[in-house]
C-alpha cells in the first residue's frame, strides 16, 4: 500500500532524511504498536508514534481520566475527565492525524490476555507504573517473541529500556526478569500519587519511548547491545546510557534455556504475580479502632477539638490542611510514636491521613505508646473529606 498525496505532504519532513524515505515511512504504517498505559508515558508516546506516522496503535488501559492527571498527561482533557484514559487517547489521535487507527483495550493487561496482545503486534511499549506489570510484560513478550521499549519514571527521574531485544540474528538482549530476578519489597517502591512526578519528565521518557520504537520499526540504527537509559534533568550529566548484563541463558525464568533452567516459565496462567512481588500478604486479624466518618472530622474542625492530627509527609501537609490540625508525619510516627506525641498534651486525639490508610497504622502506634490517651481516625481520610466537604483543595 503505497503512500497518499496527503501522507506525503504530512511526513514530508521525515521523508527528506537521508536514510527514511518512502520505505521507513511505508513501515510505520504497516506497523502495529501496542502501547500498555495510557498516562503520562503513554500520552507522549501515542502522541509521536501517531504523529510520525505509526498506522495501528492499540492502547490498553483500564482506568479514568481524573483532574491530577492533566498536568503530565498531555493528551487528556478537562472535558474528558471522567472517560476512560484509552478512549481519552483515541479521541486526541483522531484529531491529531487521521491516517491513524487506534485500537482501544479498556481493560487491565492480565495472565489471561498479555500474550495474545502482544503477539498481535509488532513491538510493545511498557508505559505502567507499577512493578508487577512490567514483570507480566516481560514475560507475556518473551512467549510472544516480541521487544518490549521499557519507560519509567518517578519524582524528577526516568529510565529507559528496551527488553528481548533483538541483537543479531538469533541472539536476543535480556529481559526484565535477566535484570531485576528479585521484585523489589513494596515498601521500597513509590508510586506518583504518593511520591509525585514533574510533567515534562514523563514527556521525555515517553517522548524517547516512540523514538527508540520508530528505530526498531524501520530498522535504523545499529543494532547495538541494550543500554539502561538514565534521565535526571536536575543533574549533570541530564543523559547517561549504561549497559546492561546480557541474557541470562542459564538461569532466567522467562527466557533462559529450559535445558538448564527446570523451572522455566512455560504459560503465564502459571504465575503468581501478587506473591512474587510481594503484594499478596497474608490477612492479618488486627484489634479494631476507634473510627469516624468526616463529619466528625468537620465538627472537629470548628470546635478545635479533639485536637487533629495529620499524618502526611510535610510536603503534602504544605499542600493543603485542614485548619487546626498539627502535622507529624507518619514516618515520625513509624520510628519514636512515644516521642512524636511529647510535645502535644491534649488526652483526645483525631487522625487523619490522605487516604484513610497511615492513620489506621498511626492510631494503634499511638495507642500502644500511649494507652491513657484516646485516639481515632478518620475513614477514607481526607480524600472523603474532600466528598464531604467540596471547597475542601484535594490532589
Amino acid at each position: 500500500m503505497a503512500l497518499q498525496v496527503e501522507e506525503v505532504a504530512r511526513y514530508s519532513r521525515q521523508l527528506i532524511l537521508p536514510g527514511f524515505g518512502v520505505q521507513a515511512q511505508t513501515k510505520l504504517k504497516h506497523a502495529k504498536v501496542l502501547v500498555i498505559g495510557a498516562g503520562g508515558l503513554g500520552c507522549p508516546s501515542v502522541q509521536y508514534l501517531a504523529a510520525g506516522g505509526v498506522g495501528h496503535i492499540t492502547v490498553v488501559d483500564a482506568d479514568s481520566v481524573e483532574s491530577s492527571n492533566l498536568a503530565r498527561q498531555i493528551l487528556h482533557t478537562d472535558s474528558r475527565v471522567g472517560m476512560n484514559k484509552a478512549a481519552s487517547i483515541a479521541a486526541a489521535v483522531s484529531v491529531l492525524n487521521p491516517f491513524v487507527h487506534v485500537t482501544t483495550e479498556e481493560r487491565m493487561l492480565t495472565r489471561t490476555n498479555a500474550v495474545a496482545l502482544l503477539a498481535a503486534h509488532d513491538i510493545a511499549l511498557d508505559c505502567t507504573d507499577n512493578v508487577m506489570t512490567r514483570y507480566l510484560i516481560s514475560d507475556a513478550a518473551v512467549l510472544a517473541g516480541k521487544q518490549v521499549v521499557s519507560g519509567a519514571a518517578q519524582g524528577y527521574d526516568g529510565q529507559m529500556v528496551v527488553l528481548n531485544k533483538v541483537c543479531g540474528e538469533g541472539v536476543r538482549g535480556p529481559c526484565y526478569r535477566c535484570l531485576f530476578p528479585h521484585a523489589p519489597k513494596p515498601d521500597h517502591t513509590a508510586n506518583c500519587d504518593d511520591g509525585g512526578i514533574l510533567g515534562a519528565v514523563t514527556g521525555l521518557v515517553g517522548t524517547m519511548q516512540a523514538l527508540e520504537a520508530i528505530k526498531l520499526l524501520t530498522g535504523l540504527g545499529e543494532a547495538t547491545q541494550p543500554t539502561l537509559t538514565f534521565v535526571s534533568p536536575f543533574s549533570t550529566p541530564q543523559f547517561r546510557a549504561v549497559r546492561v548484563r546480557p541474557r541470562q541463558a542459564k538461569t532466567c525464568r522467562a527466557c533462559g534455556d529450559p535445558a538448564l533452567v527446570p523451572d522455566k516459565i512455560a504459560a503465564l496462567d502459571t504465575q503468581d504475580y501478587s506473591t512474587f512481588c510481594g503484594l499478596a500478604r497474608k490477612p492479618q486479624i488486627l484489634p479494631p479502632i476507634p473510627r469516624v466518618l468526616p463529619a466528625a472530622l468537620q465538627a472537629a474542625i470548628e470546635e478545635r477539638y479533639p485536637l487533629i492530627v495529620d499524618v502526611r509527609p510535610a510536603q503534602h501537609f504544605c499542600i493543603t490542611a485542614v485548619p487546626n490540625s498539627h502535622n507529624i508525619p507518619i514516618e515520625q510516627v513509624r520510628q519514636d510514636a512515644a516521642g512524636a506525641l511529647a510535645s502535644i498534651n491534649a488526652t483526645r486525639i483525631l487522625v487523619v491521613c490522605r487516604r484513610g490508610n497511615d492513620s489506621q497504622e498511626a492510631v494503634r502506634l499511638f495507642q500502644s505508646a500511649a494507652p491513657d490517651r484516646e485516639f481515632a481516625d478518620v475513614i477514607g481520610g481526607l480524600q472523603s473529606y474532600a466528598q464531604f466537604e467540596p471547597t475542601f483543595p484535594m490532589y
